[in-house]
């Protein structure tokens, strides 16, 4: 009779478990990004934050009615209008999104990256070129800074410093609704 270990058996449904967590997440395209969410209340909620106010007008839905359609939508209409702002338009741009319910698996993530502790709600990691939100702060200005970050850096051939890098996001973020 063959008898498994204790410690075995943990081992082995620890990766189970393990895929079972990737397996959960969910992914939508859109011309520019492929945005990764674990949670349809998640995306809900980052759709909610992301107020477009009077822009909200310029935005075309390519398909339905859905929150689906309304992201994909609304990170379209940011990204063209950061790349308009910044007078800056990379050839065939392509990044990913993170959506996390809270600031706390995203400062996890940065953790898991850059094995720094951070207080962040948003960030964008070049290696990656992933940009981390947290839903409960997908603010018009915060998903307009970081889409400036990955702009910028898919725009130079030569990262910009990080204190340019910086100051171009801030523009984007602050004239994202000019």
């Amino acid at each position: 009779m063959i008898r498994f270990k204790p410690i075995y058996i943990l081992f082995f449904l620890g990766i189970i478990f393990s895929f079972s967590l990737d397996c959960a997440a969910y992914e939508l395209e859109s011309r520019y990004a492929v945005i990764t969410y674990f949670d349809h209340d998640d995306l809900r909620e980052f759709n909610n934050e992301l107020y477009m106010g009077r822009l909200k007008s310029q935005i075309r839905k390519a398909r339905g009615d859905t929150i689906e359609d309304e992201v994909i939508a609304k990170i379209n209409f940011v990204v063209e209008k950061v790349m308009a702002v910044l007078d800056m338009f990379p050839p065939q741009l392509r990044f990913s999104i993170v959506i996390h319910p809270s600031e706390k698996e995203v400062q996890k993530d940065f953790r898991r990256i850059y094995h720094i502790d951070v207080e962040y709600i948003a960030f964008y990691s070049p290696h990656k070129n992933r940009i981390f939100y947290s839903a409960d702060n997908a603010y018009l200005r915060v998903v307009a800074h970081e889409i400036g970050h990955v702009v910028v850096e898919n725009y130079f051939t030569i990262s910009p410093p990080q204190r340019i890098h910086e100051v171009m996001a801030q523009f984007a973020e602050k004239h994202v609704t000019d």
